[in-house]
């Protein structure tokens, strides 16, 4: 029972707690190559997560003006864990690049304009190489780095499986990732590789986790 007990919960983000989840976020992905690139040449860790907290932040501020969800972990009465999610029906290059202009002036104030440029082109890819099938894309999840190991991401990942198994008209669950590591990870839990892209020469993973039979 205390096992039971004890298992974290996924709870909604609202955006009067985006402020930690883009900080949460920005310290999970220090040393995200994808995001290294975006963001430039930048060696003081504290800068480094600054930017990224930055990043996350603007990309949080556009979820919730599209309506879409952002969940997480609670640990102690604060952000422990996000994950900013997305149904995608018929990805759209267009949409991406609008999408990224009218987000200008606030990713020049994060990155950069020539992190700009990176952002739109890396997104560009990723979105063209998304499965045609509807599904649920994981757009990033993380983890504060002093509460992993605690199945915070895996509460997360189980979340977002069973969602799919309630929707009959969904694939699967799709995500990239830049970080070998996290191969393993995922491939753990159910996901597979279907594909390698190389966007900014970054190697980039694409996974699928199938929706049960």
């Amino acid at each position: 029972m205390d096992a039971i007990e004890q298992r974290p919960k996924v709870a909604l983000i609202f955006p009067l707690q985006h402020a930690e989840a883009a900080a949460v976020l920005g310290r999970a992905f220090i040393a995200d190559p994808m995001l290294s690139v975006i963001i430039g040449n930048v060696s003081d860790p504290v800068e480094r997560a600054a930017r990224m907290s930055r990043l996350f932040s603007v990309i949080l501020a556009d979820q919730s003006k599209m309506g879409q969800p952002v969940v997480g972990v609670m640990n102690e009465g604060r952000v422990g864990a996000a994950a900013i999610i997305e149904q995608v029906n018929r990805p759209s290059t267009v949409t991406t690049i609008l999408q990224g202009i009218a987000l200008g002036p606030k990713l020049i104030r994060a990155v950069g304009f020539s992190g700009l440029i990176r952002a739109i082109s890396m997104l560009d890819t990723f979105l063209r190489n998304r499965p045609t099938q509807p599904h649920l894309y994981l757009y990033v999840i993380g983890v504060e780095p002093e509460l992993q190991r605690r199945h915070f991401g895996v509460t997360l990942l189980d979340f977002l499986r069973d969602q799919v198994s309630l929707r009959p008209e969904l694939t699967g669950v799709y995500l990239e990732t830049a970080t070998e590591s996290n191969v393993a990870y995922y491939s753990h839990v159910g996901y597979q590789v279907i594909g390698e892209l190389r966007p900014l020469g970054v190697r980039v993973w694409r996974m699928l986790q199938p929706r049960a039979a």
